[in-house]
């Protein structure tokens, strides 16, 4: 076979991957998951069952690759709006030097500067993630659900363009809050992540407890998404001047004081 047959080869078959990947999304967004069946997509797509599992070792499979499409989607809108954000800020961290962290926000107006960025960063990530509210669903069900019937090639596939997503990201979130320090961006999105899906959980309720959520004294029990996400990412944004984590892991700062030994000391 010629290397242009070969290449015009996999080209379709990328093609109907990406046709397969579009049933199953159009599907989802009718369908709890739960109900979404194999054999509905292939019906969808017009193709045979068996031919889906050639592209899709299984449903968690092929939805993994669902979020890895939308996911790619909301970072390049993301990415847009981080980008035009900085430029209509002048682009201040390239602009001028970044001061240290001792001194960011040391002045009530820098500060000011720091709290109106904070926020504005804030309402772009959460009005985009509010206005997807599909793919967050999803993201709801990614770890619990999605990712525990995959293949390693799978797995790492979608891990790897996470990552790049959020890399690239994670730099200009830097370049738009001069308070954040250089290599922190991609970190904070993480937390940022972590925080989405525990909300997205929260918000997404068994028939049961929506029921009670509607008495009259459960109010503090009923979340609006887009609300909260955006209060919540302005919170973990403001905090991004405090002290960066000890080599970067989450829960350093519980062991910041202890000694080796009490680090290692097991616990009861």
């Amino acid at each position: 076979m010629s290397s242009t047959r070969r290449a015009r080869k996999e080209e379709q078959k990328e093609e109907r991957r990406r046709f397969i990947i579009d049933a199953a999304w159009q599907l989802f967004q009718e369908t709890p998951y739960s109900e979404v069946t194999m054999a509905q997509v292939a019906e969808r797509t017009r193709l045979a069952k068996g031919t889906l599992y050639l592209y899709f070792t299984t449903k968690e499979e092929l939805f993994l690759a669902v979020v890895d499409q939308e996911l790619a989607k909301w970072f390049h809108d993301v990415d847009i709006h981080l980008t035009h954000f900085c430029a209509s800020r002048g682009d201040a961290s390239a602009a001028r030097p970044r001061p240290s962290r001792a001194r960011r926000g040391a002045s009530g107006a820098s500060g000011a500067s720091a709290e109106d960025a904070s926020a504005s960063v804030a309402s772009i990530l959460s009005t985009t993630l509010a206005a997807r509210d599909a793919m967050t669903r999803l993201l709801g069900i990614l770890h619990s659900v999605l990712e525990q019937n995959v293949s390693y090639e799978a797995a790492l596939r979608f891990k790897l363009s996470l990552l790049g997503h959020v890399e690239r990201t994670g730099v200009l979130l830097e370049r738009c809050l001069p308070s954040l320090a250089p290599g922190h961006g991609g970190p904070t999105l993480i937390r940022m992540y972590a925080l989405l899906i525990g909300m997205r959980q929260v918000c997404d309720p068994s028939d049961v407890i929506r029921d009670i959520r509607s008495r009259p004294d459960m109010g503090l029990f009923r979340i609006n998404f887009g609300e909260e996400i955006r209060a919540s990412f302005a919170l973990l944004l403001s905090g991004a001047s405090a002290p960066p984590l000890a080599s970067g892991r989450l829960g350093a700062p519980a062991l910041r004081g202890l000694s080796s030994a009490e680090r290692r000391r097991p616990e009861g």
